[in-house]
């Protein structure tokens, strides 16, 4: 059995009418499950992940987030400095991006970088402390 999505992202997923949505690095796939029962379509990347998975590893650039093709892209629990530029790009106007990252180690994240990713976007929420940062914001209607 699936873990339960991440409260915050269930939360704002739920401000969306269902879609089309990315979830990298989408594990063992508890944010991919969810939002498939509430009617997305998801495509789920991860270097591993489960059957009916993009298996990519986004680290060695083995998958491309198209431009402006997602009403919702989530990267939880994982951080690739160079895929904020890709997820900002992917998201269409009036979508969601929703990120998490660990504020320490290899591969840590703040969230004022998580923020500077995103300039003139709508904040509907985020937090850090000293386990996570997290974001989620919704991209600008031109």
């Amino acid at each position: 059995m699936n873990r339960p999505p991440a409260p915050e992202l269930a939360a704002a997923a739920e401000l969306l009418t269902p879609g089309k949505a990315l979830d990298l690095a989408c594990g063992s796939g508890r944010h991919t499950f969810w939002l498939r029962e509430r009617g997305w379509d998801v495509t789920a990347v991860d270097r591993e992940g489960f059957d009916g998975c993009v298996k990519a590893d986004l680290e060695l650039g083995e998958f491309t987030v198209q431009p402006a093709a997602w009403d919702l892209i989530v990267c939880w629990l994982y951080w690739q400095r160079d895929l904020l530029s890709a997820i900002e790009r992917g998201v269409k106007p009036g979508g969601l991006a929703a990120m998490c990252g660990k504020t320490s180690g290899r591969f840590a994240v703040s969230l004022a970088e998580l923020r500077a990713g995103f300039p003139g976007w709508k904040e509907l929420a985020s937090g850090e402390n000293e386990i996570r940062a997290f974001l989620i914001v919704e991209k600008p209607v031109d």
